[in-house]
């Protein structure tokens, strides 16, 4: 095995070990929308599976439903660290042919794994269907402008077939791209027009594409196309938590001012083109955010970590060519210099890397007793269970029971969820008993003693009552 190899899989391994590293202290799934997939993947398991918003997303909870011959909860931990090593793989095979260069591939790889996570912008520490793009983006990426600019049919093809297969999974991940993917392509234009007839096969993606949001909407044609535009347009107050966002949440500064370097050096190279026109078009967006109030195609919080992905590979370029500029420097230091260049540059990518806001901190959703307490009451009939809305997350995936409330995917707040938070906010079994009796609730969980008359029927740092 030669060095490189060597090298190259003690950087994975090392990914690896990164991306798990929040799992050390919480074993199981650390996002919210971690567990709501978990939870569409059981239902459609179960027959359960409803159209509408939760649909979106079905080939993701699809393919989550194929591995439920092992027990989802307990290795969900295992997907993100897996997945990103593929997708590290992925963007190694991609940038090493961009770029002929196994050092500016391992860089790449390093820059990628060092993109921040959080509940608000999500990251490479939860399996969503955001990271699950993320191979697939860099792949379409790549068999695009290569085949525009090797004039090849079948890298193209492959670029809509994966383009395609993305709406099923997550469409944003492919519609942020269509606005430079369009400016790219016209550098193209007089083959476009050659092969006119070829290029219409592209045509397929937004058809493909408005057939699936009708069918999971359940609108027809015409209330399709009326209620689409507006379902693309994401006005400030979209997600759960509005928080104001720093472009270093996501990414270093050190790795910022590389990314400019490698801009500066790739200049207007049609070849690496589109890598450029990539984090422009993304960061336009956000311009157009921050001044309207509005994020078209795809939400806010989803763009900035879009752009973020986007610039490992120009900080990779950047590294490199300050190491090729140190090559002219005749000295004999000129080695210390450059090993003394790369820990300064590891130290300042990595150093904040654990720092979160408070605000956008990951959260514990359950802990061992909760999940304990779940196992149990899956021995019982299906009923409705009452627990906080976060916890309420993983009754359905643990128990199959149902639940009163979750927390809220999206901007609107139901009442099923007010009356979860009031019920363990107030002391008043009064209140507490006509919020049980209005969901019909056969069991309550609770950390705390509730001395309202119910039948404790399970004891542990989380007590079962029946009601």
């Amino acid at each position: 095995m030669g060095l490189k190899n060597v090298i190259l899989i003690l950087v994975l391994v090392a990914t690896f070990v990164l991306i798990y590293s929040p799992h050390v202290e919480n074993s199981f799934p650390l996002h919210a929308d971690e567990w709501h997939h978990i939870n569409e993947a059981t239902k459609l398991n179960n027959g359960e599976f409803e159209r509408g918003l939760a649909g979106y997303r079905i080939g993701f909870q699809a393919l989550l439903s194929v591995f439920s011959f092992v027990n989802l909860v307990l290795f969900y931990k295992f997907f993100a660290a897996t997945w990103v090593v593929v997708s590290s793989l992925v963007l190694f095979y991609v940038v090493k042919k961009k770029t002929n260069s196994f050092w500016i591939a391992i860089f790449s790889i390093l820059f990628f794994v060092s993109i921040k996570s959080n509940v608000n912008i999500l990251g490479l520490w939860f399996f969503t269907p955001l990271t699950f793009s993320i191979p697939f983006i860099f792949l379409y990426m790549f068999y695009f402008t290569e085949g525009l600019e090797k004039k090849n049919k079948k890298y193209l093809g492959i670029s809509i077939a994966i383009m395609i297969f993305l709406l099923f999974f997550h469409a944003i991940s492919v519609l942020f791209a269509i606005p430079f993917l369009i400016v790219y392509a016209l550098f193209h234009l007089d083959y476009i027009k050659k092969e006119w007839k070829f290029f219409s096969w592209f045509l397929l993606i937004p058809i493909v594409g408005f057939i699936f949001y009708i069918f999971m909407t359940n609108l027809s044609f015409v209330q399709g196309v009326k209620t689409l535009f507006e379902a693309l347009q994401f006005k400030k107050g979209w997600g759960v938590l509005e928080f104001k966002n720093s472009f270093l949440e996501v990414y270093s500064l050190i790795g910022y001012v590389l990314a400019l370097v490698g801009i500066i050096f790739l200049g207007t190279k049609k070849k690496h083109l589109a890598y450029v026109l990539w984090p422009i078009s993304t960061l336009l967006f956000l311009i157009i955010f921050k001044f309207t109030g509005t994020s078209y195609l795809v939400p806010f919080q989803r763009n900035i970590y879009y752009f973020a992905i986007s610039l490992p590979i120009l900080s990779s370029i950047g590294l490199f060519y300050l190491f090729k500029y140190l090559k002219k420097w005749k000295s004999p230091l000129r080695g210390i210099i450059k090993l003394v260049l790369i820990f300064v540059v590891l130290f300042f990518t990595f150093q904040n890397y654990y720092a979160i806001p408070e605000q956008i901190d990951v959260y514990t959703i359950i802990d061992e007793s909760d999940y304990e307490a779940l196992v149990f009451l899956s021995e019982f009939e299906k009923t409705t269970v009452l627990a906080t809305p976060l916890s309420s997350l993983a009754i359905y995936p643990v128990s199959g029971h149902d639940v009163v409330s979750t927390p809220p995917l999206y901007d609107y707040v139901s009442e099923s969820y007010n009356d979860a938070i009031i019920f363990y906010h107030v002391d008043d079994c009064n209140v507490r008993n006509q919020i049980v009796q209005k969901y019909s609730v056969s069991y309550v969980l609770s950390k705390e003693p509730i001395d309202c008359g119910w039948k404790r029927i399970y004891d542990g740092k989380t007590t079962v009552y029946q009601t």
